[in-house]
């Protein structure tokens, strides 16, 4: 009898060791998965290469990270992994690459990009101040003079090349793992990992770097890619949020970003929201309830994450 409680202890040892170990990151000094969040996190620093070639490039760039031995001078951020183990990392996240902008051979038509998105943070500390920023606002746009829009890179793995490097002359590797040239912000680009989906970044010299945001080249920084994946965000905002037009104000601003869920008053004057949509759309509602209609005093919001369930086809206020 003892032997069997003995042995069904060190089983459920074993499991709970096993569960405990697939929920966290694993490392290898430069590179982090956290399989629960889908993230992936990066050590890097703002290219001390960046501006190099000003001259000629008249302050355009062309890259918003690369790693060792990329495109260094054209690049925002440069991190220590490499485009190979971040393409190793996303595929251990089960999130597989679409396919860069390709041209169909007969009817030389253009086909466009397609893949799966991620949104991509940059946190840097400075005078023991953390600052945490997304990824486009580091970086300008010429002709609306504002930061880039924010997006969700597109994650298009990159074109395929045979592999002259290895043993089997008939295989095919990404092209990124030779370039190094990780997130490129030409929707056209066929060589790096991820891309910018705006059509409009195919015009040439359009992002500079945002001056009145980036700290000093050379400074260190934490890169986090995350999936763009679908969830649900169970949110309970405090203060004077009843009798403001609170729920109407999360109606509308939910239709907007194709949110779907309800807004619903509770009988301890706060409001709960359900909300379901994909990770982008939910952060900027998250940001628009923090802010609240004009007459609203927003305390507090509380947030818990759950798994999408698809149940919503509207986004309503409830009585």
């Amino acid at each position: 009898m003892k032997f069997l409680c003995y042995t069904t202890a060190v089983i459920v040892c074993l499991s709970l060791c096993v569960l405990t170990i697939s929920n966290i990151a694993w490392t290898d000094g430069h590179l982090q998965i956290i399989e629960k969040e889908k993230k992936i996190v990066l050590k890097g620093q703002i290219s001390k290469a960046l501006g190099e070639y000003d001259s000629h490039l008249k302050g355009a760039v062309e890259y918003l990270f690369c790693g060792p031995n990329g495109k260094e001078y054209e690049s925002i951020i440069v991190v220590d992994a490499t485009a190979k183990e971040i393409y190793e990392a996303m595929n251990k996240l089960e999130v597989k690459p679409g396919n860069p902008v390709d041209q169909d051979e007969e009817t030389e038509e253009k086909i466009p990009a397609k893949g799966p998105t991620v949104i991509i943070n940059v946190e840097w500390t400075v005078d023991k101040k953390t600052k945490k920023v997304r990824g486009e606002d580091l970086l300008y746009n010429v002709k609306t003079k504002k930061p880039m829009k924010h997006v969700a890179w597109m994650y298009t793995g990159s074109r395929m090349v045979y592999d002259l490097d290895g043993e089997d002359e008939d295989a095919m590797i990404p092209l990124a793992f030779s370039s190094n040239d990780i997130v490129a912000l030409n929707h056209a680009d066929p060589s790096t990992l991820f891309i910018n989906p705006l059509l409009e970044s195919e015009e040439e010299n359009l992002y500079k770097k945002n001056d009145d945001l980036l700290p000093e080249l050379g400074t260190p920084v934490k890169l986090t890619i995350e999936v763009n994946r679908k969830m649900q965000l169970y949110v309970l905002i405090s203060g004077k949020v009843q009798g403001v037009y609170f729920r109407n104000f999360t109606k509308r601003n939910a239709k907007q970003l194709g949110i779907n869920g309800y807004a619903k008053n509770l009988a301890n004057g706060k409001v709960e929201v359900v909300a379901e949509g994909d990770k982008m759309q939910l952060d900027a509602l998250v940001k628009l309830l923090w802010q609240g209609p004009p007459a609203a005093k927003v305390d507090d919001v509380k947030i818990e994450e759950r798994d999408f369930t698809g149940e919503y086809k509207s986004f309503d206020v409830k009585r």
